[in-house]
């Protein structure tokens, strides 16, 4: 699963990359999904998933306990970023950036179990939720908690600015990882 999210991460920061760099175009995809029709899409996979993995019996003897990672209430938080990205002008520009300069990326992402793209796309939702929950208490405190934890890295003058100007720090994080759950919603075909 690391690998998963470090190349969702990537594929995250190339995206930043690519819009700063390519010119803006405009485009839309397919047909927007209704309400409810993707929190289902979201379920329906995980049963999926369950009913595939129910049978599989560890050597022990043990079965597989994890087949309900995703709640009803993940899936209904996931399917409003996605029905929000679809309405998003920028976000379909920069997933037409991504499907025309990284297609190859995406398909092989997509190759991977639907499950450990759902599990992807959860832990960025989540990690998005966490960011906010951090930075809404204490910007200053959430700045040295990231500091501690090395999510900042070594840039002693990025470190600097964010610790003037936190909401910088926590827009940043928060970009990278909308863009990692919405590059794995585009390789998950969820958008």
């Amino acid at each position: 699963m690391k690998s998963y999210a470090a190349a969702s991460y990537v594929l995250g920061i190339v995206i930043v990359i690519l819009s700063t760099i390519i010119p803006q175009t405009r485009a839309q995809f397919g047909v927007v999904r209704d309400k409810g029709a993707i929190k289902d899409l979201l379920l329906k996979h995980q049963a999926e998933v369950a009913a595939a993995t129910s049978a599989e019996i560890s050597a022990n003897g043990e079965a597989n306990v994890d087949q309900a990672f995703l709640s009803p209430q993940d899936a209904a938080d996931m399917e409003e970023v996605i029905l929000k990205a679809g309405q998003d002008e920028q976000t379909l520009e920069l997933i037409a950036r991504m499907k025309a300069e990284m297609g190859q990326e995406v398909k092989e992402l997509g190759r991977e179990p639907s499950e450990e793209i759902l599990r992807g796309m959860k832990l960025a939702l989540d990690e998005m939720k966490m960011l906010e929950y951090l930075f809404a208490r204490d910007p200053k405190q959430a700045v040295v908690e990231m500091e501690k934890d090395g999510m900042i890295g070594d840039d002693k003058k990025k470190l600097k600015e964010y610790k003037k100007n936190p909401d910088l720090l926590r827009d940043e994080t928060n970009k990278g990882l909308y863009f990692s759950f919405i590059s794995l919603a585009v390789a998950g075909g969820y958008l």
